[in-house]
């Protein structure tokens, strides 16, 4: 019998615990904070990027513990659902265990006598003694409670003393109830927005990700392939001009997921205007939607914070890139400059074959426009601009059989300095690591021709020196070169580019490549970083919004006041003790209250004299 009360007893204990647990104001916050912090770090850190841009961004060290985390993509980590979902839980059941008090409250007070009006437990509270029976003294404390906005209730307790008691307010309780049903509708709405679903299959296997971004669409492997049912989803997509694409990729790790779409995106144009500083100042994607039987859906023009919205599918404008230009280029072989120049074409993004080397040359990207500061290339802007356009320049990576390579930066038109025009283009061979730029003096038609004729002379008359001090055969050889390709060049300008020629010279010496391609020519072509969402819950998110903003409203600007009022019958008189507290402002309350106290004081004490000019 012993042993069965014990556990009948230890049960609901344990529910309790639970309960009060889970209800409690230090879990909630907890969470909360929690939630800030993980907003914080998903406000501030890029989310669904490349793993290879964080790799270079942190360091291999940082990469992993950031990558354990799951900070890459923190809306959509387990720890971050789980908080969400305890969150719910917590504000549940505050919400589900105080709302039917406080209903009951709103409706009629409980005129049990609790610490909760209990003038003494109050934080205003005085007493006084009147000569006025109880039932005079009860009838002028209701009239001055009500004369003050208040409501009073009377509640005789059976002892021989009544209780009144007024409140203000009393529909404050509703900014408690809408304030946590709004962060309910928050969190419920995020856990929505996070596709959980497609979270389990990947859990069970039945998704998994692609990880080779290179293979066309059609040889992606169907398990990497969403519904196109898919409730809610964020992908990305870049679409060049003139193109169209009916799928997005969500980006889970290192890999991604194809999420079909139920129209045709095409970008028909693009347009991007910068500032003076070469940042972008607006970028516009004119797009149309075609459904699959080719129908206009919709066209519109996307830009930042401006979408396009279509049955609940939300197209936003993120970046851009180049969409595959044709870039027409001049190749020039340093180890065989009498050859000339081999004229080459190829589009960004492909790679070209250097034909009589062992490279290919990968185009990496191209840019219309590089404005950069004047003094950053040693040059003197004119008037009162500080940065110059140095044009159209495009990268591009040069790799060998053997695995050897480097990396460039080529700009199409020659910059200026100290009156000479030199081909500018910047080399590295590690990848992020600054780069170090060659300057190759251009001759009168703007190319590197006659800089590459003096090499070619160079090389031959070295093989043929014969005793011929250095310097002497390098100027002579020099003249030779001018005086044959360039006759109507100054003695000054033949001075200024003899010596940056000798300085190219030296710095080819650290070349990584036997060649030199320039840019003469090309078809430019942008192509739009487009976002595409499927929120549904977000409508439902705008509306917990209102109901948060009703509900902090409320709350700071409908406080519940309360005054609590016990009369108790003395042998001559009767003793009324106050109380009184306010849920905000305690100080305006206090003043208030001062102000009843005294109009007690006041109406209780003409009572006591009118009753003694009447006995008199």
């Amino acid at each position: 019998m012993t042993k069965q009360s014990t556990s009948s007893v230890a049960g609901p204990s344990r529910i309790s615990l639970v309960v009060n647990f889970l209800g409690s104001m230090r879990l909630a916050v907890s969470l909360l904070v929690l939630l800030a912090i993980a907003s914080i770090i998903g406000t501030v850190l890029n989310q669904q990027q490349p793993y290879e841009d964080y790799a270079l961004k942190f360091g291999p060290f940082w990469f992993d513990v950031f990558r354990d985390l799951g900070l890459y993509n923190v809306y959509r980590t387990n720890w971050y659902l789980a908080i969400v979902g305890f969150l719910v839980l917590s504000t549940s059941t505050c919400l589900i265990r105080n709302t039917p008090r406080m209903v009951r409250e709103m409706r009629e007070p409980d005129m049990t006598m609790t610490s909760a009006y209990d003038p003494l437990g109050m934080a205003n509270k005085t007493e006084i003694i009147s000569s006025l029976p109880m039932d005079s003294a009860t009838h002028m404390v209701t009239a001055v409670l009500r004369g003050r906005g208040y409501r009073p209730k009377l509640h005789d307790r059976g002892d021989g003393s009544m209780v009144i008691i007024g409140r203000k307010g009393r529909y404050s309780r509703i900014g408690y109830i809408l304030t946590h049903a709004a962060i309910i509708v928050f969190c419920a709405a995020a856990l929505y927005n996070a596709d959980i679903p497609v979270k389990l299959a990947m859990l069970v296997g039945s998704t998994q990700p692609e990880n080779n971004f290179h293979i066309p669409l059609s040889k992606v492997s169907k398990a990497a392939w969403l519904p196109v049912g898919n409730p809610a989803y964020r992908g990305t997509v870049t679409v060049p001009e003139g193109q169209s694409t009916q799928v997005a990729y969500e980006l889970v790790g290192n890999g991604y997921l194809v999420q079909p779409l139920p129209f045709r995106i095409m970008l028909r144009r693009f347009h991007v205007s910068y500032y003076s500083t070469g940042m972008p100042k607006d970028f516009i994607s004119n797009i149309v939607l075609y459904n699959k039987q080719g129908k206009v859906l919709k066209e519109a023009n996307v830009r930042v914070n401006h979408p396009l919205s279509y049955e609940g599918v939300q197209i936003f404008q993120a970046s851009f890139v180049d969409g595959g230009s044709l870039l027409k280029m001049k190749r020039y072989m340093l180890n065989n400059p009498s050859a000339g120049a081999i004229h080459q074409e190829g589009r960004v993004g492909q790679a070209v074959d250097l034909s009589g080397t062992t490279y290919t040359l990968k185009l990496k990207n191209f840019s219309l426009d590089n404005v950069v500061p004047a003094a950053a290339i040693e040059s003197v802007p004119a008037g009162d601009q500080q940065h110059i356009n140095l044009g159209p320049s495009f990268t591009s990576i040069a790799q060998s059989g053997s695995g050897s390579g480097a990396e460039f930066k080529t700009y199409m038109q020659p910059i200026s300095k100290s009156g000479q025009s030199y081909f500018v283009q910047g080399v590295r061979t590690a990848f992020g690591t600054p780069y170090q730029y060659l300057f190759i003096p251009t001759g009168p038609n703007g190319s590197i021709g006659l800089f590459m004729k003096y090499l070619s002379a160079l090389q031959k008359q070295a093989t043929v020196n014969s005793g011929e001090n250095n310097k002497s055969y390098v100027l002579n050889t020099f003249r030779q070169v001018i005086a044959r390709n360039a006759p109507a060049m100054t003695p000054d300008a033949e001075a200024a580019y003899f010596q940056s020629a000798i300085s190219a010279i030296l710095q080819l010496k650290a070349y990584p490549v036997p060649f030199i391609v320039t840019l003469t020519g090309f078809d430019h072509r942008w192509a739009a970083g487009l976002e595409v969402t499927k929120w549904p819950a977000t409508i439902v998110i705008y509306w917990g919004c209102a109901v948060l903003v009703l509900g902090i409203f409320i709350l700071f600007y409908l406080p519940q006041r309360r005054f609590s009022v016990v009369l108790r019958a003395l042998t001559e008189g009767t003793e009324v003790i106050i109380g009184g507290t306010s849920s905000r402002n305690p100080y305006e309350f206090t003043k208030e209250f001062d102000g009843l106290v005294t109009r007690l004081r006041s109406v209780l004490k003409n009572q006591d004299d009118q009753k003694e000019n009447n006995d008199g």
